[in-house]
């Protein structure tokens, strides 16, 4: 069964969302996880996109649209879910469909309202359906 982890963050601002994102991309990724990362729409995908490729200056973390390649990290804003099925970061204010083919499911919980609601949510299906749920409160270490 899929397990789920939520990283509840400290922040309300979209640079921070994106810069743990991106962090927590690189830990699964050094680990030998392939990882798709969902997002709600292109503008997202796009943000996201430009964080990966420019969270340090001397580096970056290659990646692809999940329909251009079959690179280890992709971003998805469409249904589709790619081959693999071992990571997915989920940036959707809803649950992907796809959820469950995961080995494992990060959700990455901001503090701005409408979004923290939508985690609440999310939080309560996987719950209601008896997923094995980790919490990751990240908000004591600010």
């Amino acid at each position: 069964m899929t397990k789920v982890d939520f990283h509840i963050l400290a922040t309300t601002q979209e640079n921070d969302f994106l810069t743990y994102v991106v962090r927590l991309t690189q830990k699964a990724r050094s680990r030998g996880h392939q990882v798709l990362i969902a997002t709600d729409h292109a503008e997202q995908s796009l943000a996201l996109s430009t964080a990966l490729w420019g969270i340090q200056p001397d580096a970056f973390i290659a990646h692809s649209s999940v329909d251009e390649a079959h690179d280890a990290i992709q971003i998805s804003d469409s249904e589709q879910c790619g081959t693999h099925h071992d990571v997915l970061i989920n940036l959707r204010q809803a649950i992907p469909d796809f959820f469950s083919r995961f080995e494992r499911v990060f959700e990455v919980v901001s503090q701005q309202p409408t979004l923290l609601t939508a985690s609440r949510q999310r939080y309560r299906f996987y719950s209601d359906r008896g997923y094995a749920l980790t919490r990751h409160d990240l908000r004591d270490r600010v």
